[in-house]
């Protein structure tokens, strides 16, 4: 098995990540009306074939993805994906909370990419945090298809990291599952370590 961040990168990188879909919970409680916590249980790298094998992807008949790409000292494309109906389950609840009578079929789309460019920015500002520095996003755009196909479309080539965060988005009476992914080149990984490490570096220098 292939071991793409070493246990202690693996851990700081997981807890940035909590903490950004932390922040990003508040805002999306005010969306949706409820109180809403969004925790990450998972997060692992692998190869888009590995990744379909151990998240069962192939049960899912279909994936709703919002993506986008960014740059910066490293680079790739990140995407929010909810598995069969579950990202239309958190646009009806975003949508029932407006205060007017509204056209679901009309709002879905742009629902959906609000939810997923606040959580999207949200790790990627995390992200930004750690290196140091401003990543340039571009416009996330919506797409849905089976899993793996969504996810090939995004990759440059086949075996190419993938990032791969399971969110849990807990709500008052039930329960939505999310998937992050990040897709990105071998070297933009190497400077992923690096930033990683000075981050380590520096919360270990802290009294």
């Amino acid at each position: 098995m292939k071991h793409y961040l070493s246990p202690l990168q693996h851990d700081a990188l997981c807890e940035v990540f909590n903490i950004s879909v932390g922040r990003a919970a508040a805002a999306m409680s005010g969306l949706v009306g409820e109180e809403v916590t969004l925790s990450v249980p998972a997060m692992r790298f692998c190869s888009i074939d590995a990744l379909s094998e151990k998240m069962g992807m192939g049960e899912w008949q279909r994936v709703d993805a919002i993506s986008q790409s960014f740059k910066g000292s490293f680079e790739g494309d990140a995407l929010l994906m909810f598995p069969d109906d579950d990202g239309m389950e958190v646009v009806r609840l975003m949508l029932a909370g407006l205060k007017q009578p509204v056209n679901m079929d009309e709002l879905a789309s742009d629902a959906l990419v609000e939810i997923g460019n606040l959580l999207l920015n949200a790790c990627l500002s995390a992200l930004a945090d750690i290196m140091g520095e401003e990543f340039h996003f571009d416009i996330p755009n919506l797409s849905s298809g089976r899993s793996v196909d969504v996810l090939a479309q995004r990759s440059h080539h086949p075996e190419d990291p993938v990032l791969f965060l399971h969110i849990q988005f807990t709500l008052e009476h039930r329960r939505i599952e999310g998937f992050l992914a990040f897709l990105i080149n071998l070297p933009s990984l190497d400077n992923l370590r690096s930033g990683i490490d000075a981050f380590i570096g520096q919360l270990q220098q802290r009294p």
